[in-house]
């Protein structure tokens, strides 16, 4: 008895099925030779484009590699400078300084100020003692400051108290901080042995009131003879 060959196993399906499973392992071996051992392929990984030809069968892998460029940037902060200020250097104390000859500082009246105040350190009277009515008497007065300047500028007055002389008119201290006044005795002006005339000397600066401000006043006398 004669059996007819099953469809199962006729050439024509042995022949497909092996193409089929021919191309199902050339598919496997080519994902895992693409992305080996490390599993699934990551987003950063070169990545594998597989194409199968279905008439050919045969199968052709196109490979993309993604190259990844780092850029390092470095800053640095800016260095900041503080400013530098360059100050003249000037001499300390007030303004108008001259430096005189005998190692003092002379300034003028206008460097003056509260609490300073005027100074009349020094008088000398010329004749002295005063031996004649005829004869002017010239009161040398010297100026300085609670500080120890030499002042210049300063208005220096006097007097004879009593009124014995003439009274010569405010005069103005010089670089040195001396002014020199002159008096003329007057027919009343005594002329005794061991007998003496007072003169009042006031010293102030222009523009203040006469009884404040620096101002200062002294009593100084003069001693007399026949």
């Amino acid at each position: 008895m004669i059996r007819s060959a099953s469809p199962w196993r006729g050439p024509k399906w042995v022949r497909a099925l092996s193409t089929i499973a021919g191309v199902a392992v050339l598919a496997t071996l080519g994902y895992f030779a693409s992305a080996g051992t490390a599993g699934p392929l990551g987003p950063a990984a070169d990545t594998t484009t597989t194409t199968t030809s279905s008439t050919t069968g045969s199968t052709s892998t196109e490979s993309t590699s993604t190259e990844t460029s780092t850029i390092s940037t470095t800053t640095t902060a800016p260095t900041t400078t503080a400013p530098v200020t360059t100050t003249g250097t000037t001499p300390a104390g007030p303004d108008g300084q001259i430096k005189l000859a005998n190692g003092k500082t002379s300034i003028p009246v206008t460097s003056v100020s509260l609490p300073a105040r005027l100074v009349v350190d020094g008088v000398r009277f010329s004749p002295s003692p005063v031996s004649t009515r005829t004869q002017p008497v010239a009161i040398r007065v010297h100026i300085s400051d609670t500080r120890g300047f030499v002042v210049r500028g300063a208005l220096v007055f006097v007097r004879a108290t009593p009124l014995v002389t003439t009274t010569p008119p405010e005069q103005v201290t010089d670089q040195a901080g001396y002014v020199t006044l002159t008096a003329l005795p007057k027919q009343a002006f005594p002329l005794k042995r061991g007998y003496h005339v007072q003169f009042f000397i006031r010293a102030r600066k222009e523009g203040e009131s006469l009884l404040a401000g620096i101002s200062s006043r002294r009593l100084a006398q003069v001693a007399t003879t026949r």
